[in-house]
């Protein structure tokens, strides 16, 4: 229950995380989880009915253990690809922050501005920066 309640949440949190640059990796690897968790869940309540599939003599005992190690081939190779799909998403997401750190402007170089923003005036201070304002020449006097 705690493997569906994580699933659900991941699911939800990477889905409204879209918008901020998380990868579709990572929401397919939270729907991969929350299916497998989901058909784990009804998987459980099928097998309690495997007293009577023995006695009924529908299957031998052979027969259900095959069925079991298919059920459990399944649900293994879902888990794996959801945390294989994680760490994809994670080293590609590692990767694309490093790419862009390697584009980012050199300190002293004035920033563009930012949609809605005013572009920086030079001569003026914004804030958190320290002014810029070259020092005003001396006075000239005039000849006397």
């Amino acid at each position: 229950m705690l493997q569906l309640a994580v699933g659900l949440l991941g699911l939800i949190v990477s889905v409204k995380g879209r918008a901020r640059g998380v990868s579709g990796l990572m929401v397919a690897a939270f729907a991969v989880m929350l299916v497998t968790t989901v058909m784990s869940i009804v998987w459980q309540f099928v097998a309690l009915n495997v007293p009577d599939w023995s006695e009924s003599g529908d299957l031998s005992i052979d027969a259900i253990r095959s069925i079991y190690l298919a059920v459990a081939l399944v649900f293994d190779s879902a888990s794996l690809l959801s945390w294989l799909l994680v760490a994809v998403a994670v080293v590609k997401s590692g990767r694309s922050s490093r790419q862009q750190q390697g584009f980012a402007p050199q300190a002293g170089y004035p920033m563009a501005a930012q949609p809605g923003y005013p572009a920086a005036q030079p001569g003026y201070a914004q804030p958190g920066q320290p002014d810029q304002t070259p020092p005003n020449p001396p006075a000239q006097q005039p000849p006397s």
